[in-house]
């Protein structure tokens, strides 16, 4: 990207953030306060922390990556700041460090993301190890466990704050994959290997993230974000090996683990509300709210400040789509769903051009991730699909999503830069 270019989106998304937040401010008590200015600069100095370590490290990278990231971002701090005043400055924090991370990954992998390919084993045990760390309370303590979905409770003294792992153990779990497969791609067969054995091993893994993650839908009712999990495991193993069986295996395990699924009472609750959430009482309120400020916002939006998002349940988290389609209207949700098909489509593209087949698995992969986290969010919304406590990447308030999505877009620049130099 030239510098005015990169400027100018710098400047735009810290704008819309600050300007955001002062039309958040006028249209609540008709005064901007201090804070608008204080966000301008604040998040102006991460973007531009962050363009100046693209330049250094993956000059090359495609144009759009980081600019539809940073307006997505800088909506849901907007977001976050008009529902919960005191949570904006704490996801500020957070997406402070989620620039560091990513300057981190850009720094780390400047010669090469080919190393990661031999940690696949370590990144994909990881990765699950975060996604079913929230489950293990729920499991041993039964029916008495937290019903706090994909969150996890965390005490600190007196207090104590939730977080949601599950992002970032996906996009471990993604990168692991991915390694997983194009090593056994590109690499032959160990001598004296099992034939039978050697031809089955990405089935086996594939098998292997079902069994772990089976428990999903039995400790949250969840059974949206664990098919994710499958389909995701699924693609990457048909991409590095084109095995049509590893698709048909997988729509197997899926509809088994559905099937069984449904012996939990939770799966069961979730299936209800699904159904009819206006008839399924308290643990129906956080879709039924939604649905409600989505169709309260028509094709302009009430204007932020002036709608009442604070009525849906978790609506900094779990349903923020929401809030953002009662003050946005129709039209700011479309200009979401674009922005995410632009970091979307970036990422495809970044796949199609990579020669390596590491990069392009692992391109593909993670692309592939953020759109099936979003079509989960917003296909829970509009009833498409059994809800979800999944949080929308880059909007969502919540540190670790926010971390594991800047992880994301970091890890797609290094390909981006690296493929085109081979070009």
């Amino acid at each position: 990207m030239k510098l005015v270019t990169e400027a100018a989106w710098v400047a735009g998304s810290a704008a819309v953030a600050g300007l955001g937040v002062a039309l958040v401010d006028f249209g609540e008590t008709g005064q901007v306060s201090w804070a608008a200015g204080l966000v301008f600069l604040a998040f102006g100095c991460c973007l531009a922390g962050l363009v100046a370590a693209v330049r250094r490290w993956a000059p090359g990278t495609s144009s759009f990556l980081l600019w539809p990231t940073a307006l997505l971002v800088a909506l849901g701090l907007v977001e976050v700041y008009r529902i919960d005043p005191t949570g904006a400055p704490i996801q500020m924090w957070w997406m402070v460090a989620g620039v560091v991370a990513a300057i981190w990954i850009l720094a780390a992998f400047r010669l090469g993301v080919a190393k990661l390919m031999s940690m696949g084993y370590w990144l994909a045990g990881g990765g699950l190890c975060l996604i079913v760390l929230p489950l293990l309370p729920r499991l041993v303590d039964g029916e008495s466990g937290d019903a706090g979905g994909l969150w996890l409770t965390i005490g600190w003294g007196n207090a104590s704050f939730m977080a949601q792992p599950f992002g970032l153990g996906a996009v471990l779990l993604t990168v692991g994959l991915a390694g997983i497969h194009s090593r056994w791609a590109l690499d032959p067969p160990p001598p004296g290997a099992e034939s039978r054995l050697v031809s089955m091993r990405n089935l086996l893994v594939v098998v292997a993230v079902w069994v772990i993650t089976l428990p999903l839908p039995w400790a949250t009712g969840d059974l949206t974000a664990w098919a994710m999990l499958v389909i995701l495991s699924v693609t990457i193993a048909y991409i590095a090996t084109g095995e049509s069986r590893v698709v048909w295996t997988g729509l197997g395990l899926m509809g088994i683990g559905s099937v069984t699924g449904l012996t939990s009472h939770r799966v069961r609750e979730n299936l209800e509300v699904w159904l009819d959430p206006f008839s399924a009482g308290e643990a129906g309120a956080g879709l039924k709210e939604s649905l409600l400020a989505l169709g309260s916002g028509h094709l302009s939006g009430s204007g932020l400040g002036m709608g009442d998002p604070e009525l849906i349940p978790r609506a900094t988290s779990d349903w923020i789509l929401a809030a953002l389609g009662e003050e946005l209207g129709l039209a700011g949700t479309v200009a979401v769903i674009m922005l995410y098909g632009l970091v979307a489509g970036a990422g495809v593209g970044i796949a199609i051009a990579s020669r390596d087949l590491f990069c392009k698995v692992t391109a593909a992969a993670l692309s592939f991730l953020l759109c099936l986290m979003f079509l989960a969010g917003a296909g829970g919304l509009q009833r498409l699909l059994p809800p979800t406590n999944l949080g929308l990447p880059f909007l969502a308030y919540g540190g670790i999503p926010l971390v594991a999505g800047w992880l994301a877009i970091a890890l797609l620049v290094r390909i981006s830069h690296e493929e085109k130099g081979h070009l």
